[in-house]
């Protein structure tokens, strides 16, 4: 890559379990995604021919998802989150993503999502409160849907969902310049890497930058910088 060249974006493959994901939750799937790369693979994994997929049929056009119909194999047995493994593998060994977006509230995909990141590859998780802890910590990231959903209603509500003041305030300190700042980027990446549930909007607000200026034992300064600006923070 040439000098002032852009930086090329991550390359990344969505896969959802539509038997463990709500459909409505989608856009918002994409929308995250898309944020943080490009979607190069979109699939969709279900049991195409039973009434529970009826809800995901127009989106599978709308959003240009490749639906791969899997037939279960035994009622004791998930064989929608076999043939996603099988295909995630696949795609990791061809070398053909920088990250997995892996939509699914199932604690079976703990063992996929680690051993992805073996590899340095990322993983990105979409699901729901009902997640389990381990496989929210084997993502790099991981996307409460359900709470992203409700953003709205508890902004109106007033009442946004209690701040992790601990982890935020150890953050601040952990990244401390040697001026006494921390600089809001590197506070940011570190609260991602300890929590990847972490999200500014989760407690109602819209990025993490009004959500230290919340913060009363928070100092936030805003400095300009060849044309554009960042946020340092620190204790007051």
């Amino acid at each position: 890559m040439g000098i002032g060249s852009p930086r090329q974006r991550d390359r990344l493959a969505i896969l959802i379990d539509a038997d463990n994901i709500r459909s409505n939750f989608l856009p918002l799937i994409i929308r995250e995604a898309s944020a943080i790369g490009t979607v190069f693979i979109k699939r969709v994994y279900g049991h195409f021919g039973s009434a529970a997929m009826k809800a995901w049929q127009p989106l599978v056009h709308e959003f240009a998802l490749l639906p791969v119909h899997v037939a279960p194999a035994a009622k004791s047995k998930n064989a929608t989150d076999l043939k996603l493994a099988i295909d995630a593998m696949d795609i990791l060994h061809r070398g053909q993503v920088d990250g997995f977006c892996i939509a699914s509230s199932d604690s079976d995909f703990t063992s996929l999502a680690s051993r992805i990141r073996e590899d340095g590859v990322s993983v990105y998780g979409f699901g729901e409160k009902k997640a389990t802890n381990p496989y929210v910590k084997s993502c790099d990231r991981f996307f409460y849907c359900d709470l992203l959903l409700e953003e709205g209603a508890k902004a109106d509500s007033g009442k946004p969902a209690k701040l992790p003041l601990k982890e935020i305030l150890a953050a601040v300190d952990d990244t401390l310049g040697e001026d006494g700042w921390a600089h809001l980027g590197e506070v940011g990446s570190v609260l991602n890497k300890r929590m990847p549930d972490f999200d500014s909007r989760n407690h109602g607000f819209s990025n993490l930058s009004t959500l230290m200026e919340s913060i009363p034992s928070l100092e936030c300064n805003r400095i300009k910088s060849n044309g554009g600006s960042f946020i340092q923070v620190k204790r007051k």
